[in-house]
């Protein structure tokens, strides 16, 4: 990683835990935790759902 970043291939370190939270953010919830194999949606959207849900508007 230190010299992808060095050549400038990536634009900052990132972590397993970050992939995760990507590939869980990516996709809906349900989705999200069976990817995940959690048992409970909550700990999904707790510790790595990063970005917030897409809700249409009422008019």
């Amino acid at each position: 990683m230190k010299t992808a970043l060095e050549e400038g291939i990536l634009n900052e370190r990132y972590t397993d835990h970050d992939l995760r939270a990507k590939s869980a953010s990516d996709t809906d919830a349900d989705h999200a935790a069976r990817l995940l194999t959690h048992l409970d949606r909550k700990t999904t959207s707790r510790h790595y759902r990063r970005r917030p849900e897409k809700v249409k508007p009422l008019k």
